[in-house]
């Protein structure tokens, strides 16, 4: 099966939330009006995580879809920019707690790394600075095939944080990009989802074959009315827009 465009989002508007029909008509081309609170940012720009308190590695992912469908330049972003920005540690990285962390480790390390993922990407994304040592910190996370500590999602972040920090087909990009392309088939759709909003918002073109594997993957893998969660099935129609209107 592949998903249905018009299906999919017929199902958005009928089922949504005041932001997800709010996308939803962006998508299909409306003019939607002003921009509506998001259900899980807190006014002071941070995105809550799993367990529904302040998560700096929610923020960071929240950075990254806000950028991938256009919204960079919101006060939405604004805010999750500074409040990412007022969270470093003293070391210059990020933290989180372990319910937040959807890889596979739950050491404090394995955290620090998918926080500092996230959280410099989503920076990034937004043409702010993240630090000296956020790049240095992710770097030496990387083993010789290019996969991050904690796996899959902290890979991603990574992958999408070297591409804007050091421009385009840069070795560690492409070598956290090409691990998650052999290993793609071993994942299902929120895991394509997740890393094609990172490499969205980095900018990395629909041509590149990873981008091109994982978009492939998770269109065929929906329903034509998408998926039986809402959020993803939003997410995979915006993804698909951002990728094939670049394509």
């Amino acid at each position: 099966m592949s998903i249905d465009t018009e299906a999919a989002l017929e199902n958005v508007l009928s089922r949504g939330d005041e932001w997800r029909c709010w996308r939803a008509l962006k998508l299909s081309g409306e003019e939607p009006g002003e921009l509506p609170v998001i259900p899980r940012q807190r006014e002071d720009g941070a995105f809550l995580g799993p367990g529904g308190i302040a998560s700096t590695a929610a923020t960071g992912v929240g950075l990254c879809h806000l950028t991938m469908i256009e919204l960079q330049r919101s006060n939405s972003a604004r805010r999750a920019g500074d409040w990412l920005e007022g969270a470093r540690t003293p070391s210059q990285a990020w933290t989180d707690v372990a319910e937040h962390v959807p890889g596979e480790l739950t050491t404090p390390g394995g955290i620090e790394v998918w926080a500092s993922a996230a959280a410099t990407c989503g920076l990034l994304s937004l043409g702010r600075d993240p630090g000296p040592r956020a790049i240095d910190l992710l770097r030496g996370e990387a083993d010789l095939e290019g996969r991050v500590t904690g796996g899959a999602y902290p890979t991603f972040a990574a992958a999408g944080a070297y591409w804007l920090a050091e421009g385009p087909k840069t070795e560690m990009a492409e070598w956290g990009l090409r691990w998650a392309r052999e290993n793609a088939e071993e994942w299902g759709p929120e895991e394509w989802a997740s890393a094609l909003v990172f490499w969205a918002a980095a900018g990395i073109p629909p041509e590149h074959l990873s981008v091109d594997t994982f978009t492939e993957l998770l269109r065929d893998a929906a329903a034509p009315e998408g998926f039986a969660d809402l959020e993803l099935t939003l997410t995979t129609l915006e993804l698909l827009d951002r990728f094939d209107a670049r394509a």
